[in-house]
């Protein structure tokens, strides 16, 4: 019996440095009792009253934090407001802790009015919010397919220059959409991005969005957004490429397209340090192979061999075969263009390469 009441009474009080403190169960006893009640105002004059007395509970204003949070963790979401209310009202300044706390509860409930109030709020307190509550708010928007609020929310976020905080809501305005499947609301965000010059994403967010497109086949799209990330002087590296050339091998035909990158990919390997990785030159070898593109095949290989790269020649063998068994095995004409020849010696010099003769 008696083991019972000290563990009863350690889930209640707690020792810091020697001051006995209440534990948060205590806070969600004392919340529950003045709520149910009905005396919020109360609880806020009591909540005051212990900050005045200057108690360890007060300090920092831990004994409102251990409150609210005491509500959101009840789900008494509402009460947890009015209370704040009644501490701003009386002149109590709390941290941005509290309103992140009850900031992510209303966006994870999808309050969106409640969440309107108490950003507003929050600007009138001069509050700076941190990336975790920026990013359950955009969040919240792209649920709601609200574009306009979500791109105002992510300029909001880079004006403020909270540290890596552009590069996470980006990502979360981009994995709400790839959740979502809003290929729709990824297409108008890029226009409003293109339109709202002030917005000037990084390498890394185009990145998401030429990958995100990728994985939908809007290639189109995809063009896009890697124009306009080379326009604003981001210049394009592996993950770029390699997002593109997946997206057309996964739509198949497209070689023209591939050859063009390709052309982009070598002009940046000549002009800069920027290494393409295996994988890359891999797929992009494999779509030059199966579109029989030798001439760029070839070039594609030099450039694996140059970094030492591993290359499958079974796979490009089996892979000639199974599409171009019978190309070039009779003799050259005796008349040809000098365009006709020089495929024709990519490809021989290509099949030999594979070891196929």
């Amino acid at each position: 019996m008696l083991l019972d009441k000290l563990q009863m009474q350690a889930e209640l009080i707690t020792t810091e440095r020697g001051i006995l403190q209440p534990t948060e169960r205590i806070y969600v006893k004392l919340v529950k009792a003045f709520l149910e009640a009905g005396k919020t105002k109360d609880l806020a004059e009591f909540l005051i009253k212990a900050e005045k007395e200057d108690s360890p509970v007060s300090a920092d204003n831990s004994a409102l934090v251990h409150v609210i949070n005491s509500c959101i963790s009840l789900g008494w979401l509402d009460q947890a407001y009015d209370l704040l209310d009644e501490m701003r009202l009386a002149g109590v300044r709390t941290g941005s802790s509290v309103y992140a706390s009850l900031l992510k509860a209303y966006c994870k409930e999808n309050r969106a009015g409640e969440v309107t109030s108490l950003l507003r709020d929050v600007r009138k307190a001069g509050i700076q919010l941190d990336s975790s509550c920026y990013e359950a708010l955009i969040q919240s928007r792209v649920l709601q397919k609200d574009t306009q609020g979500a791109l105002h929310l992510f300029k909001e976020m880079k004006e403020a220059k909270i540290p890596k905080a552009s590069d996470q809501g980006f990502e979360t305005l981009v994995k709400g959409c790839q959740e979502g499947g809003e290929a729709g609301f990824m297409a108008k965000l890029l226009h409003e991005i293109k339109e709202g010059q002030k917005v000037d994403c990084g390498v890394h967010d185009w990145n998401n969005v030429i990958h995100f497109f990728s994985k939908k086949r809007l290639m189109g799209d995809a063009e896009k957004a890697l124009k306009k990330m080379i326009s604003l002087g981001h210049a394009p590296n592996a993950q770029t490429f390699h997002s593109m050339v997946t997206g057309y091998a996964a739509i198949g035909g497209k070689y023209l397209e591939v050859t063009e990158l390709w052309g982009e990919m070598k002009v940046l390997a000549s002009s800069t340090a920027m290494k393409f990785d295996q994988e890359l030159l891999d797929s992009v070898l494999y779509t030059f192979v199966r579109g029989g593109f030798f001439t760029r095949a070839n070039e594609v290989v030099e450039m694996m061999e140059k970094g030492s790269m591993f290359i499958d020649k079974y796979k490009y063998r089996t892979l000639f075969l199974k599409y171009h068994k019978t190309l070039y095995k009779n003799k050259a004409p005796k008349f040809q263009t000098e365009a006709l020849l020089k495929k024709r010696e990519a490809a021989l010099t290509f099949k030999k390469w594979v070891g196929l003769f």
